[in-house]
C-alpha cells in the first residue's frame, strides 16, 4: 500500500502496477493516463490539437528508504498551433530541465550541486556527470530569469581571473577576466560581468537602471582606471574609494625596487651586499614591530653599511601609519612628510609612485570619509578560486558566472525558496 501523498503525486495519472525488487533495491511504478487529463504543449502551455503518436518514458524519482524509484508511463504528442510543430504533452511532475527525472528529484539534485561539485553529485547518485551538468546549468538559468538585483548603496568592484586561453585572436587580456560586483552591506555578490574593461561595469549599471544608480553612494575599487571611468559616467554622485591594500601593495613594490637599486650600489662598495638579497629581501618590507631580535640586529648591520637603507626604513614605517590617521588633514600631513623624505633621499622608484598618487589625492582622500575597502571582494575572490579548483576549471564561462552568483550571491535555494514552484513557469 503506497503512502497517500504518493498516490496523489502523479497529477492526471493513476497507478496501475507496482513492482518491488529487493535484490536490486528498486521500485517500479507504471502509470496510466486519466481521460480528464489536459492535453497541453510542454513548451508554451497551449492546447494541443491532433495527436501525432506517443512514446514510452521512464523517469527516476526521489529514492524511497534506500530504494531507487522509477516511473513508467506513455507520453503523447500533438500539433501545437502556437509552436507550429508537433510537441510532447505537458506532464506536471516531469522536470523542465530533463525528461528523465521527476521535478522534485531534479530540484533536490540541484540543491546538492550548490554545495558540491557536479561530478561528485553524479557519482553519489549514480547518474551521468554530463547530464547532471546540463541539469545544474538549466536550473540556474531558470532561477536567473526570476532574479532581481537588489537595491544597493555601497558596492565593491574587483576583477577575477576567469580563463587562460583567448576565445579568438582579437581578444584582449582584459576579456579573460570577470568583473565581480558585491554589496558591502549584505556582503553578497549581486552581479558578474564579462571583462574587466569599462564595458564590464557599464553592463551592471545599465541593468539596474538610472534610478538605482542614483542611490549608490560609495564604490570601492582598486586603481583600475576603467572602473573609475564607468562609475563617473553612470554614478557621478557616488564617491569612489580606492582600496588601501592595493595602494600599499604598489608602495611595497616601489620600496622593493628601491632596495634593488641600493643593493646594486652596495655590491660595488662592500661585501655586506649579501645581507640585502635572497631570503633577506622580504625583511625590508616587514613592519618593524613584527620583526624578531635577530632580524633587527641584521638590519642594524645593513644600516651601518649604507645609511640610505635607514632612510628607506623611515619612509616605509611612516607610510604604514598613513591609513591609521583619523582625519583627512592628518593623513595629508603624513603623506606630504613621506613625499619630502622621498625627494630628499632621491629614491626614483618611490618618486614615481608618489608623483602618480599625489595627482590623484582627490580620490585618495575619500578613504578617510567612508573607510571602506575591497577586502570583501578579495575574500570572495578566494572562494571563486576554490570553485575553480573544485571543478578543475570551467570551460563554459556562462556556467562559471552563474556558479559564482550561486555560491557567493543570491542565486540559490536559500534566497529563492519557492524555486520549485518556478519550475512550472
Amino acid at each position: 500500500m503506497l503512502p497517500r501523498f504518493l498516490q496523489k503525486a502523479f497529477v492526471g495519472y493513476e497507478i496501475i502496477e507496482i513492482k518491488e525488487w529487493l535484490e536490486k533495491k528498486r521500485i517500479d511504478i507504471w502509470l496510466d493516463k486519466k481521460e480528464e487529463k489536459e492535453f497541453k504543449c510542454f513548451r508554451c502551455g497551449n492546447e494541443l490539437g491532433a495527436k501525432r503518436g506517443k512514446y514510452f518514458l521512464r523517469l527516476e524519482g526521489m529514492p524511497i528508504m534506500g530504494f531507487r524509484f522509477y516511473i513508467h508511463l506513455c507520453r503523447e504528442k500533438g500539433v501545437c498551433e502556437k509552436c507550429k510543430k508537433a510537441r510532447a504533452e505537458d506532464i506536471e511532475f516531469i522536470s523542465k530541465e530533463t525528461p528523465h527525472l521527476t521535478q522534485d528529484y531534479a530540484w533536490w539534485l540541484g540543491r546538492i550541486c550548490e554545495i558540491a561539485s557536479v561530478s561528485r553529485v553524479a557519482e553519489l547518485h549514480e547518474l551521468n556527470s554530463m547530464s547532471m551538468w546540463r541539469l545544474d546549468l538549466a536550473r540556474m538559468r531558470r532561477m536567473l530569469k526570476h532574479y532581481k538585483i537588489p537595491e544597493v548603496t555601497k558596492i565593491t568592484v574587483d576583477e577575477v581571473y576567469a580563463r587562460k586561453k583567448a576565445k579568438h585572436a582579437n581578444e584582449s587580456r582584459n576579456d579573460r577576466f570577470f568583473t565581480v560586483i558585491s554589496d558591502l552591506v549584505t556582503r553578497k555578490v549581486i552581479w558578474v560581468s564579462d571583462s574587466r574593461s569599462k564595458s564590464g561595469l557599464d553592463e551592471f549599471f545599465k541593468i539596474i537602471g538610472e534610478e538605482a544608480c542614483k542611490k549608490i553612494e560609495v564604490v570601492a575599487m582598486d586603481q583600475h582606471e576603467d572602473y573609475r571611468a564607468s562609475a563617473r559616467e553612470y554614478c557621478p554622485q557616488a564617491t569612489v574609494v580606492w582600496d588601501r591594500f592595493h595602494i600599499m601593495q604598489n608602495f611595497e613594490e616601489a620600496v622593493n625596487e628601491t632596495r634593488k637599486t641600493l643593493h646594486e650600489e652596495l655590491l660595488k662598495k662592500s661585501d655586506a651586499a649579501r645581507l640585502t638579497r635572497g631570503k633577506y629581501r622580504f625583511l625590508f618590507l616587514k613592519k618593524a614591530a613584527r620583526r624578531t631580535e635577530d632580524e633587527r640586529a641584521h638590519l642594524n648591520e645593513v644600516f651601518k653599511e649604507n645609511e640610505l637603507f635607514a632612510k628607506l626604513e623611515m619612509i616605509k614605517e611612516r607610510m604604514i601609519t598613513f591609513f591609521d590617521e583619523q582625519t583627512e588633514e592628518g593623513a595629508k600631513k603624513v603623506f606630504e612628510e613621506v613625499g619630502d623624505w622621498i625627494w630628499q633621499a632621491r629614491f626614483e622608484p618611490l618618486m614615481k609612485w608618489y608623483t602618480n598618487l599625489e595627482k590623484q589625492w582627490v580620490t585618495l582622500k575619500n578613504y578617510f570619509t567612508y573607510r571602506v575597502t575591497t577586502a570583501l571582494s578579495e575574500g570572495i575572490n578566494n572562494v571563486i578560486k576554490m570553485l575553480k579548483r573544485r571543478a578543475f576549471g570551467y570551460r563554459n564561462m556562462q556556467y562559471f558566472k552563474l556558479k559564482i552568483m550561486q555560491v557567493c550571491g543570491y542565486l540559490n535555494s536559500r534566497f529563492i525558496p519557492n524555486s520549485l514552484a518556478l519550475e512550472n513557469q
